[in-house]
């Protein structure tokens, strides 16, 4: 007899109510998804943007720089220009200077002369003497044209050898001689006000960054700009900016810890290069402003889906506060309990409602018959069970000679490939085909076939080993794994099955003449390639074709073949 269900009581037992804390409810988990899926869009939209302005922003620097970098070069290629041209009027055969530097150079010894010297005076620094160096101002002083740009000026040979000044951007030209040959090579040092005037930029260039002139290592020399006389003598990562070329800015920090941004290249061809700087939060100062935009208007409208959110997910969650406890109700017995219906019933909590409460009605008399095919289906389930188990059976079987089919051969040398890489035991193989089977059918017939595949069968399951696996590969062609066993205990198996197939004489159909039957058997053993184990039988069991049929063959063995 069916167990009565319980009635409504007079005093309904309270309900408990959906849980209020964090993640454990329903309208949380909402205004939470809402409140992270709308700070990843703004993330990723934002991220997106600010990349985008950042990058535009790099590209504007990266040209500014290198127009001005480029100004700036153009102008020293042609102060370089007139200053060459000027020291060279200076210095010509007609000029008072040139007697005065004539005379001077023919007070030295002819060989080797060394290098005269002249410092201006207001940059003047003692300098030690050697063998091949005098004493500085033994060069004449040069005229005022000469020494307002310049701050030394060296007279050497004509070859440039003693004469060359490494740290400065110098001038050369010729003193010309008596003959065709030049009686010296004059280098001149730009003084360093001339430099600064040179790096400076002008009024309708960009105002904001700094020019300056370095060495290979990086030493500033010169400086023109806001804040270069800081920089003057200090030193900037030349290296990394040359490595960037002109289409990539290089962030650096200077000594104070600023972060800077800068381009460099090199100044023409006279071993010096020209850097242009710049303050990092000074360069990609609208792109700040633009992110700290960005940003504000993110956490508003962060603010304001999240808002929308819990007002839309307050509304949602009070008729389905009203369902769970009416669910509440039911699961503790109570399966008439009905749930008022919503002051908006039109919508799909409304439909909701009343789907709910016409579930219940329906609930009390449909225990009765779901306890009934409970009882069906349990019988069924058994019934399943078995039918499964015999399925499970059949998939790895044979139907004809009842040994392991393909698919079992293949997932059972799978599990032995993996249990001899752990022990590091022998595995070996044996591949067997029935010589001359076409021809067996086509005079015998197929059903002759089957009892030679049956016949066959049989032999194998009496000389293997029962922890031996032996499957039916295809058609007439067999397989029999052999775990613990050597290449050895390999070929004793194949030749005691193939003697036993030789041995057996079968009397198929309905001739009376017994028939002989033989076998080709391929035996590989296992050496860490999966493919290469099976394809080595393969080809074993080929040779064993070639070889005459009826024998052994081991792979990778050029011996004559067993039987």
């Amino acid at each position: 007899m069916a167990r009565s269900l319980p009635q409504n009581d007079e005093a309904p037992a309270p309900t408990r109510r959906i849980p209020s804390a964090a993640f454990n409810s329903v309208s949380t988990r909402i205004i939470a998804s809402v409140f992270l899926a709308t700070v990843l869009t703004a993330a990723v939209v934002s991220g997106l943007c600010i990349r985008a302005i950042h990058a535009e922003q790099s590209g504007r620097l990266v040209r500014g720089f290198a127009s001005l970098s480029a100004t700036r070069e153009t102008a020293w290629s042609r102060r370089a220009q007139t200053l060459a041209a000027q020291l060279r009027l200076e210095s010509a055969p007609d000029s008072a200077w040139h007697a005065a530097l004539s005379q001077a150079r023919s007070r030295e010894p002819e060989s080797p002369r060394p290098s005269l010297r002249w410092q201006s005076p207001d940059r003047r620094v003692t300098r030690p003497s050697s063998a091949n160096e005098l004493t500085e101002d033994e060069l004449p002083a040069p005229p005022e044209t000469l020494a307002a740009h310049f701050d030394r000026i060296v007279l050497g040979d004509a070859d440039g050898a003693t004469s060359t000044l490494d740290d400065c951007l110098a001038i050369e030209a010729e003193l010309p001689g008596d003959a065709v040959v030049p009686a010296g090579r004059l280098t001149a040092c730009i003084a360093p006000d001339e430099l600064t005037a040179l790096l400076r930029p002008g009024p309708e260039e960009l105002a904001t960054p700094r020019v300056m002139l370095t060495d290979l290592r990086g030493s500033v020399l010169s400086a023109g700009g806001p804040g270069a006389p800081a920089r003057v003598g200090g030193r900037i990562p030349i290296g990394q900016m040359i490595g960037h070329g002109r289409s990539a800015l290089s962030h650096y920090s200077d000594p104070a810890g600023r972060a800077l941004v800068g381009l460099a290249s090199p100044l023409g061809r006279s071993g010096w290069f020209l850097a242009v700087e710049t303050e990092h939060a000074r360069a990609f100062a609208p792109a700040i402003a633009l992110t700290r935009t960005i940003f504000i208007v993110d956490v508003c409208v962060i603010l304001l889906f999240s808002v929308l959110a819990y007002k839309v997910t307050v509304a949602i969650m009070q008729p389905i506060h009203a369902l769970s406890s009416g669910a509440q109700r039911i699961l503790e017995g109570h399966v008439d309990h009905q749930i008022p219906p919503p002051a908006i019933h039109d919508d799909e909590l409304g439909l909701l409602t009343h789907t709910f409460n016409e579930m219940m009605r329906k609930l009390r008399s449909n225990q009765i018959e779901i306890e009934r095919d409970r009882i069906r289906l349990a019988e069924k389930n058994e019934e399943l069970q078995s039918a499964n188990e015999v399925l499970s059976q059949l998939s790895i079987t044979d139907g004809l000679t009842k040994l392991h089919n393909h698919r079992y051969f293949q997932d059972h040398l799978t599990r032995e490939i993996k249990r001899v890489s752990r022990t590091n035991s022998p595995l070996s193989l044996i591949l067997i085909d029935i010589d001359d089977f076409k021809l067996l059918n086509d005079t015998h017939g197929h059903a002759a076939g089957d009892e030679v595949l049956i016949t066959l069968a049989t032999i194998m399951n009496e000389s293997a080993r029962e922890s031996d696996l032996i499957a039916r590969y295809g058609g007439e062609e067999f397989v029999i794994l052999m775990p613990n066993t050597d290449l050895a205990g390999a070929v004793h198996l194949a030749e005691k099955i193939r003697m036993a197939v030789e041995s057996t004489r079968l009397i198929i159909g309905d001739r009376m003449k017994p028939t002989v039957v033989t076998i080709s058997l391929g035996v590989a053993l296992f050496k860490g390639n999966r493919r290469e184990f099976f394809a080595e039988a393969d080809r074993a069991l080929y040779r064993a074709k070639a070889a005459g049929k009826n024998c052994v063959i081991i792979a990778g063995s050029e011996s004559n073949a067993l039987g």
